[in-house]
């Protein structure tokens, strides 16, 4: 994770620069933007204020693309996580008074997205029971960070994977992260190290 979560306050946002978050992946978006057919699918799990998903929207936006973006969280935050212990989801729950998803809304909104992108605002798992299997192109997983949970938004996310599409996520760091790691390498002993500090698994097929 890089940059820094608010603590209370909004600044003005005009571009996914000013949204507040962690996001590194950059170069994974336009790669899959040039990749994939229009009329595909992106789900990113774990959205936190937007900043990712906007900057996503941007790229689809910029090169004329036709596909169609879809963000999921429960946007109350994941609690203490990492080697430190840190709520650095925290401020912004507590700031919206439990839930963040007003200020993710607005982000996107402010942004200029707000028909580009569409939110799912819910736990992991159970969204992705609303897809069905082998109907989406790109899936990156960035939500809770616990071993058992990536393993579990893998096992769920998969099969809505089609065939030679990508199941990715963020923190692939086995000091930082063990949990994301080891779950990785256990579920998905065929995933690749990606971007930076990112995995993917290309669907066979």
């Amino acid at each position: 994770m890089t940059d820094t979560a608010p603590a209370g306050g909004h600044a003005p946002v005009l571009r996914w620069q000013d949204i507040p978050g962690w996001f590194q992946w950059r170069d994974a978006q336009d790669e899959a933007v040039a990749h994939f057919p229009d009329g595909s699918v992106f789900v990113e799990v774990g959205n936190y204020l937007g900043k990712s998903l906007c900057s996503l929207a941007e790229a689809v936006t910029a090169n004329g693309r036709r596909i169609t973006i879809v963000g999921v969280d429960t946007c109350r935050g994941s609690g203490p996580e990492g080697r430190r212990a840190i709520n650095a989801h925290g401020a912004a729950v507590a700031d919206g008074g439990g839930t963040f998803a007003g200020q993710l809304h607005r982000n996107i909104i402010d942004c200029g997205f707000a028909d580009r992108v569409h939110l799912v605002i819910g736990a992991s798992v159970p969204a992705s029971a609303l897809f069905a299997d082998g109907s989406l192109a790109w899936v990156h997983i960035d939500a809770r960070h616990d071993y058992d949970s990536v393993a579990a938004d893998i096992a769920a996310w998969g099969p809505k994977v089609v065939c030679g599409g990508w199941l990715s996520g963020d923190d692939y760091d086995a000091v930082q992260w063990p949990g994301v790691f080891t779950a990785v390498r256990d579920s998905l002993p065929t995933a690749e190290p990606w971007s930076l500090c990112q995995w993917r698994w290309v669907k066979p097929g």
